[in-house]
């Protein structure tokens, strides 16, 4: 384990969730443009791909945090929260800005106080400022950064503190859902309690957890997993997906239902010399390292060219190219100009 950590095929995962959520919201905002939805973000898959970054969140940071507790018989907690802090915080708070900065311009529709909602994303709660309607236009995708910065406060000191880790994850999991179900039927669907429990996953990042721990040990399920049948199943769930719907069962499951086969995609990708299908390439590299710019980033360009091009009629699969390419090039020269001295900084704390 001396030296840099890498797993091939996680940018792969990056780029295809980051750009299913692209197209996705660019089919979902089209009426902006007077353009007819062809309907595909009526599959929700769009959710589901945010479900595949939380996997993949808890997958990472869960071996990472193993790792650094072999090799040093504890996590520092400090370095890791540094870490996270520069990685996260100067994009998410720069969409802040930036949504304040069209919102005074009037490019982004606001018809409520701004108090409230800019309370909760200050401190990192945009879930729950989704969860009460307050959601500011441009930036309703941080909601999912709030929910992984929330998994992050929490995390570290669960994986430092226990031992036993595959039964206390698999615990965490069923507790979980269960406790979503209890609310349910106590409550209702409409209560505070249940939407905070079916918004703010994270189930689903202690589920790339238990993924994270198999690799670590090189469990012997990771024979089964890297079968070659079940990595045919799981890339069919996905394709089918995409294409059609995602996997439902019941309102109380799909998630995790559908996140267990993005388990078994990630650990082939990753760690399967043998995976049916690589997404280690050059173009999947470029999109998945650029895809939190391309995540934060690309609402904003679906309501700014609405306002440019509201005298201009665009086809659907114009606007679709025009969208991809700016956002593209936002995300890059963001990267490189604007995230990237935060990540040399973040590479201080590295344990």
């Amino acid at each position: 384990m001396a030296g840099k950590i890498y797993f091939k095929g996680l940018n792969g995962i990056r780029a295809i969730a980051s750009l299913i959520v692209l197209f996705w919201h660019t089919d979902q905002f089209s009426y902006l443009f007077d353009i007819n939805s062809i309907g595909i973000y009526e599959n929700s898959m769009a959710n589901y791909a945010v479900n595949m970054f939380f996997v993949l969140s808890g997958f990472l940071i869960t071996f990472l945090l193993l790792v650094e507790k072999e090799k040093t018989g504890s996590i520092n907690l400090k370095k890791f929260y540094y870490r996270r802090i520069y990685r996260i915080w100067p994009l998410y708070y720069m969409a802040i800005l930036i949504a304040l900065i069209l919102i005074y311009f009037e490019v982004l529709p606001n018809e409520i106080d701004l108090f409230k909602p800019l309370f909760l994303y200050l401190f990192l709660l945009a879930n729950v400022a989704l969860i009460l309607k307050v959601s500011l236009p441009g930036i309703t995708p941080l909601w999912s950064v709030g929910v992984e910065e929330q998994y992050y406060l929490i995390w570290p000191l669960i994986v430092k503190k226990t031992s036993n880790y595959l039964k206390l994850f698999i615990f965490l999991i069923i507790f979980f859902i269960f406790l979503k179900i209890a609310v349910f039927f106590l409550f209702s669907d409409s209560s505070f309690v249940f939407k905070f429990l079916s918004v703010t996953r994270i189930d689903l990042m202690v589920m790339g957890g238990v993924g994270g721990f198999y690799v670590y040990t090189n469990h012997t399920i990771l024979n089964f997993i890297y079968k070659k049948e079940i990595q045919i199943l799981a890339f069919i769930v996905l394709f089918l997906s995409i294409i059609w719907k995602p996997i439902h069962v019941s309102s109380f499951i799909d998630s995790e239902l559908n996140s267990l086969f993005y388990v078994i995609i990630i650990l082939n990708v990753s760690t399967n010399r043998n995976t049916i299908i690589s997404f280690e390439n050059k173009f999947f590299n470029f999109i998945g390292k650029i895809s939190y710019g391309i995540y934060i980033y690309h609402m904003f360009v679906i309501y700014l060219y609405a306002e440019i091009f509201n005298s201009i009629k665009l086809n659907y699969i114009i606007l679709q190219i025009v969208i991809l390419i700016t956002t593209i090039l936002i995300s890059y020269i963001s990267f490189n100009y604007f995230e990237m001295p935060f990540l040399k900084l973040k590479k201080k704390y590295s344990t």
